[in-house]
């Protein structure tokens, strides 16, 4: 491994990062946001090429490169225990697609290429001044001409009142010894208990004492990595705005996709807030309104603009919508902290009525003839409207809802076609964690509890004839616990819990197997 000292200074490094999946840093989300504030997109959904500063354990990157065989995707972290595990399960599955690099950001090679893609996440905020500068000298020296960069950070006024919160645990855990997880369980202990015994700091600031209890709940790993960082940065978003637009890399938009709208943000009595103020003033406006500690932020070569319907039709014609849920209807409400917006009537109940069916793309509703009595304008407006209140999610390819009669279907009829998938799927062990699996139809990541993993596995494998009592035994020779839903009880006993997993079970194969046919993450053999 090739190590800057700079970076490894006052880095954690001891102990490794949560791995994750994050749907926001998908191509399609990005291109779609991009065009709400007048980007245009890459030409190609297929082939495009996808880097990843500070990869991690690379869950993202992993079920990306799965999804998109013909894309090309490069991660780089520069400890060796992710760059390893990375490129572990790269081979494993045989992603040819992929390639890792274990290097500090000033050593990734000079010949790496342009890239449409670039993210990093949980990376920004948490790193030196020399080093952010650097992030930005790869973004300008690597981006493609319509290329998009996803940039997350801390951010204020959120962390604002939470500050505190994060000098005592750093105090408290300089007095600790140990590795870093070490440290910071002791350091929690410290200030759980000055939170407790409700000290002054605590009375008049209930938002740290709320985020007190949300960290002690939280994978100690994650708080090390959060907060034992000597270098840790909550930025004002025009800082960090002005950081990129120096090497002419501009703000593009944000996720999650509601933070575009500023009526999303604040209430609409401040409206004149907003009148006439400018990309920065918006960003400064909808962060204070909403209190927002955490930022999304998309960057490109182009500066903001505004596309006509029909340019942005023409611009996300590689991009499917569909419903967000089976189960979502009109009217439709979402709440956005104090923020609470809805959906109801013409033209989403007709599109609603199109989408629960298969994906579509904006071109494709405009042929349709039950759409023939809206403009443009107003079905791409419902569909803005639709992602933003999550009645409609982003795809990079198009879901069909399966027709498949599942009584008629037997489990030996069931295949996983990519071996991403099929490894991923191969756990005995149940630790209530994520399971990624790759989706070759939306193009994306598909996440799963790692107790309905086991059960799919287990059905494939096995059929389903008494799948509750081969679960169940395996739960008890392996000293794990299902919990009662409301009281949390353990269930303890043989019976009670056979009747829990064929609950479990039944669930699955009416609500999990359907969504794994229609993403073709399983096939049937006979169709």
């Amino acid at each position: 491994m090739t190590n800057n000292t700079d970076s490894a200074t006052g880095y954690v490094t001891d102990v490794a990062y949560l791995p994750g999946y994050y749907p926001l840093m998908e191509p399609a989300t990005l291109q779609y946001a991009a065009s709400l504030h007048g980007i245009p997109s890459i030409t190609s959904s297929s082939n495009f090429r996808y880097l990843e500063l500070g990869c991690g354990f690379g869950k993202t990157l992993l079920a990306l490169a799965a999804a998109n065989p013909d894309a090309d995707f490069v991660g780089v972290d520069f400890l060796k225990e992710h760059a390893d595990y990375v490129a572990s399960e790269s081979q494993k599955s045989e992603l040819n697609n992929l390639s890792v690099y274990c290097v500090d950001f000033a050593e990734l090679p000079k010949d790496i290429g342009v890239f449409d893609f670039i993210t990093l996440h949980g990376v920004f905020s948490w790193v030196s001044a020399d080093l952010q500068k650097r992030i930005c000298q790869i973004i300008r020296d690597h981006l493609a001409p319509n290329g998009l960069a996803l940039v997350s950070y801390n951010c204020m006024p959120g962390w604002s009142s939470l500050l505190p919160v994060r000098t005592l645990i750093r105090y408290f855990a300089s007095k600790s010894k140990g590795d870093s997880v070490s440290r910071v369980r002791s350091a929690l202990q410290s200030v759980h208990a000055l939170q407790k015994a409700d000290i002054p700091l605590f009375q008049t600031n209930p938002h740290a004492a709320q985020l007190i209890k949300k960290i002690l709940e939280a994978d100690p790993h994650y708080v090390a990595h959060e907060y034992l960082n000597d270098d840790w940065t909550a930025f004002e978003a025009a800082e960090v705005h002005h950081f990129f637009s120096n090497d002419d890399i501009f703000f593009s938009g944000r996720l999650p996709i509601h933070h575009n709208f500023w009526h999303l943000c604040a209430q609409q009595c401040f409206a004149e807030q907003f009148l006439g103020a400018d990309p920065d003033e918006l960003e400064f406006l909808k962060d204070h309104h909403a209190n927002i500690m955490f930022r999304w932020d998309i960057f490109s070569r182009h500066r903001q603009g505004s596309l006509s319907a029909h340019k942005r039709i023409q611009s996300l014609d590689n991009i499917y919508f569909r419903v967000a849920s089976p189960s979502l209807t009109l009217p439709h409400k979402v709440t956005f902290g104090a923020i609470t917006a809805g959906i109801d009537g013409s033209p989403h109940a007709e599109l609603l009525a199109l989408m629960d069916k298969k994906s579509w793309t904006l071109s494709m509703l405009l042929e349709h003839p039950s759409l023939s009595q809206f403009s443009p304008e107003v079905i791409v407006e419902a569909i803005d409207t639709g992602v933003a209140l999550q009645l409609f999610r982003v795809d990079a390819g198009a879901v069909v809802i399966s027709n498949n009669n599942l009584e008629s279907i037997a489990p030996n009829e069931l295949f996983i076609p990519l071996l991403f998938n099929r490894l991923a799927l191969k756990q005995d062990n149940i630790s209530n964690e994520q399971v990624v699996l790759a989706s070759p139809c939306t193009h994306s990541g598909y996440t799963m509890g790692d107790l309905h993993a086991f059960v799919l596995q287990k059905l494939i494998d096995h059929g389903s004839e008494n799948i509750e009592l081969r679960i169940a035994d395996h739960l008890i020779a392996s000293d794990k616990h299902l919990r009662e839903s409301g009281s949390g009880r353990k269930i303890t006993d043989r019976a009670e819990l056979v009747h829990a997993t064929k609950e479990i079970c039944g669930n699955f194969m009416t609500t999990v197997i359907p969504e794994l046919l229609e993403h073709r993450i399983i096939v049937n053999k006979n169709t």
